[in-house]
Parts: structure tokens; C-alpha cells; sequence
């Protein structure tokens, strides 16, 4: 009998040395499908480089990053496309697209797999979760900065979405999801991405640096400094006060709040 292969994301070992300078160390993680992993770690720690590696921009100096079990490097771009979507910190496009034009984007993998109206549905569907439908003909130059972030994100949510009835697992990797964003539209962004991550079986990873939202929204997390991989599990269990405030070098609290039973941090320097 054939072996079924193991359908995940996973990095085993990974170092990154570039100039002479190491950016990640021994680096392992594994996304798992249904689940959104927080990345957390000070500025300069490695989790954009991780990030890079997960998705196939960088290549790593030692070590193995594998989709079900496949070394990344082998996949072809188009297959890949269709298992892995990536929304980085910063976009650039300086042609006048209009926003539903850069949504539309995310479904070129699956264009000639779906009918036009499936992919439309499709682009509408991720449009909604992003809260854009109302910037849908407004060009995306012109867009604010917060604006630009969310029409990348509901990109990559239709891209993620995959085919009607699809059933291999998607990977969605967002880096600063909410950077740039007012409060209303971050907690918007991880509700959107923690159901696609929920309800459509996609394993996701989020690079942020609100602690609370982290809590809320993360089913598990990984803190990253120095280039090293610090700790990696639980969101509870990894998300002590006593390693965030080594971690971050301030003095982090944490309590319960009693209506939602969601931990809340505080941070004094």
C-alpha cells in the first residue's frame, strides 16, 4: 500500500546566511490545517525571513522546507500557486488596476479550472471578508495605505479559496496583516483570516506584534528572537509573562478578562 504523504508545510532545521549574517538558526515549524499560528518575536528577529523561506521566495543556506512531504524547490510555480497563498508587508503596483482587478489576481492559478462565474463568486466572497466591496472600482494606487493591505488580503483569501468542492489543504502566509490598519479593520482582517483558516480546512501564519490579538485570535504560537526559534505551541502555554517580557524587554502582565475569558496583556517599560 502506498504511503499516504503528510499534507503540510513544514520546516525542518532551516539556517539563512546571507552576507555573513545569520537571519535564522535550526529554525523548525510546521503549519497545521485548520489552524492559525502567530508568529511573534521583537523587530529584527526573523520571522519575515521565515516567512520568505515558507513560501518559496528564499532559499535556505542549510535545511528542508517541504509541502506533503515534497521538497518546495520541486514544485512547479503553477502548483504551487494553487496550494500557497502569500500576502507580504508591501505591495507595489503603480498601473491603475482597480481594486476588484488586484483581487481578481489570486484566482490566476484557477482560471482555467473554474467557470468565470465560479471565479467571480470567489473574488466577491473574499472581497466581503476583507470588508473592500465598497473600493471594488476605486483605483488601487490611490487607495490608502490600510486600504492597499486589505485588497491584498482579500487577494490572497481568494487565492486560498481554491476550486468549488476543493478538498487539498491551502496554505495562507501573512505577513503584518494588520500594519497600517485602524483597530476596527485589524480585528477584521484575523476574523477573516482565522475563518478561512477554520471553515475552508487552510493552515495559516500570521506575523503580528499585538500581543492581545495574538491571544484572540491564534490557536497557537511561535516567538522568534535573534534568529532562533524560542518557543512554539499553544497560544496559552507558549504566552507566559515572564517570556514575552525577556522576549520583548519590558514588563508584560497578563489576566483574564472575565467576559470573554481572553487573556489580556499589558506592557510597561
Amino acid at each position: 500500500m502506498q504511503k499516504e504523504a503528510h499534507v503540510t508545510l513544514k520546516a525542518t532545521a532551516i539556517d539563512i546566511e546571507i552576507s555573513s549574517v545569520k537571519l535564522l538558526q535550526n529554525v523548525s515549524i510546521e503549519l497545521t490545517p485548520g489552524k492559525l499560528l502567530g508568529v511573534l518575536g521583537p523587530n529584527g528577529a526573523g520571522k519575515s525571513t521565515l516567512l520568505k523561506v515558507l513560501s518559496g521566495d528564499l532559499t535556505p543556506t542549510n535545511g528542508t522546507i517541504t509541502l506533503d512531504d515534497i521538497p518546495l524547490h520541486k514544485w512547479a510555480s503553477i502548483e504551487l500557486a494553487k496550494r500557497r497563498a502569500v500576502m507580504p508587508q508591501a505591495s507595489q503596483l503603480a498601473f491603475p488596476f482597480s481594486a476588484r482587478d488586484v483581487v481578481s489576481m489570486g484566482r490566476w492559478p484557477f482560471e482555467k479550472l473554474c467557470t468565470p462565474f465560479i471565479n467571480r463568486l470567489a473574488v466577491e466572497k473574499a472581497m466581503s471578508l476583507a470588508d473592500i466591496k465598497h473600493l471594488a472600482d476605486r483605483p488601487y494606487p490611490v487607495l490608502s495605505g490600510g486600504e492597499k493591505q486589505r485588497v491584498q488580503l482579500a487577494r490572497a483569501l481568494t487565492q486560498s479559496i481554491g476550486l468549488t468542492g476543493d478538498t487539498e489543504t491551502k496554505f495562507l502566509l501573512l505577513d503584518e496583516p494588520t500594519a497600517g490598519l485602524d483597530i476596527a479593520h485589524q480585528h477584521a482582517v484575523l476574523a477573516a483570516a482565522k475563518k478561512q483558516c477554520k471553515e475552508r480546512n487552510t493552515a495559516g501564519l500570521a506575523i503580528l506584534h499585538d500581543l492581545n490579538q495574538a491571544a484572540q485570535y491564534c490557536d497557537s504560537i511561535a516567538i522568534i528572537s535573534n534568529g532562533t526559534l524560542i518557543s512554539n505551541g499553544p497560544t496559552l502555554e507558549v504566552m507566559e509573562p515572564e517570556l514575552l517580557s525577556d522576549i520583548f524587554s519590558c514588563s508584560i502582565s497578563r489576566s483574564i478578562d472575565s467576559a470573554s475569558s481572553t487573556p489580556v496583556f499589558i506592557s510597561t517599560i
